[in-house]
């Protein structure tokens, strides 16, 4: 069988997407990236072709014949992917060997702290096998066949949005920027650090406000990361000072890989919570985790209290 010579999967997603809303923005929007991200795979997949698939316009794209044609059989060809996961996802649950659950989740709280738990909950129920899909497109991914969400912001109309926690926002940042000539154990030296970001600055602004940090402190200025966990690890690297809430920075923050500088904690105008599809049938596993998770978050609650408290945090010794 001759090689198959396939575009990049992530370049053909983003195409088929901007393509089918006539947007890169919802594409942006439906994918959990930014419209930047899907105009520079758009571009990278007409490279890779050697054909421009949109015409640009100021404040809109067009398709061009070729695009017209090409959109046509990939959107056939998702289409029956799509099918043909449902279908497998269907017959798993009821062959008898176990049962897919099949979760979205805020990325970040994957990454930083759903992930280390998830092997407490495989010792505990064997017969469950959670399928995590790290993304914010909660609405898209629970229509498109997950079972539920961890789902980061405000509750979401027509699904069944369960609170699971609050959250509050602090600066983070390694202990060893707590050393040195420019040590963190005032406001004033935060000038000689680099702010990280994770998609809006405004955070950083607030929260210099309500501290009433000293002039002469930028809080615009600092990388952008579109990602929580990026903006964590640029932080856990002593590379600056990231804005993050106790779920996120928790487990590196009793680690001892994060410190919290500042006593000052703002609530989250955001909220975590737990959402799923209403009506229909759902597993019987879906139970099962949510008690696990519950359960799991109200152990991790003594550390969060801690951790909104408007004192510095020192991990216990």
């Amino acid at each position: 069988m001759a090689r198959r010579r396939l575009p990049t999967l992530s370049a053909l997603r983003a195409f088929e997407a901007a393509a089918r809303h006539g947007s890169f923005k919802l594409a942006a929007h439906e994918l959990a990236v930014t419209p930047t991200s899907i105009s520079h795979q758009v571009k990278s997949l007409e490279e890779q072709l050697g054909l421009k698939l949109f015409d640009r316009f100021n404040r809109r794209v067009e398709l061009t014949k070729a695009g017209e044609h090409y959109v046509a059989t990939l959107t056939r060809a998702f289409d029956d992917i799509d099918a043909a996961t449902r279908q497998l996802r269907k017959h798993g649950e009821g062959d008898g060997a176990g049962q897919r659950l099949v979760i979205v989740s805020n990325p970040g709280f994957v990454d930083c702290w759903l992930r280390a738990r998830l092997a407490d909950f495989q010792s505990r129920h064997p017969g469950l096998w959670p399928e995590i899909i790290p993304s914010d497109a909660t609405r898209e991914e629970l229509a498109g066949g997950a079972h539920m969400a961890i789902h980061y912001g405000h509750p979401l109309n027509g699904l069944r949005c369960e609170l699971l926690t609050k959250t509050s926002y602090f600066p983070v940042c390694s202990p060893h920027l707590m050393e040195g000539p420019h040590a963190l154990t005032s406001l004033a030296n935060l000038r000689h650090h680099t702010l990280l970001h994770e998609a809006a600055p405004e955070h950083w602004g607030h929260w210099l406000k309500e501290a009433g940090a000293p002039a002469g402190i930028d809080w615009r200025a600092g990388p952008v990361f579109h990602s929580s966990v990026l903006a964590i690890e640029t932080a856990v690297a002593g590379q600056g000072i990231a804005m993050a809430d106790e779920l996120i920075a928790g487990d590196h923050l009793e680690a001892g890989r994060l410190v919290k500088p500042f006593g000052l904690t703002l609530d989250a105008a955001q909220a975590c919570y737990l959402v799923a599809p209403r009506g229909g049938d759902a597993p019987q596993g879906m139970a099962v985790f949510r008690a696990w998770l519950i359960d799991q978050i109200a152990r991790f609650k003594p550390l969060m209290n801690e951790l909104a408290r408007n004192e510095p945090y020192s991990r216990p010794t």
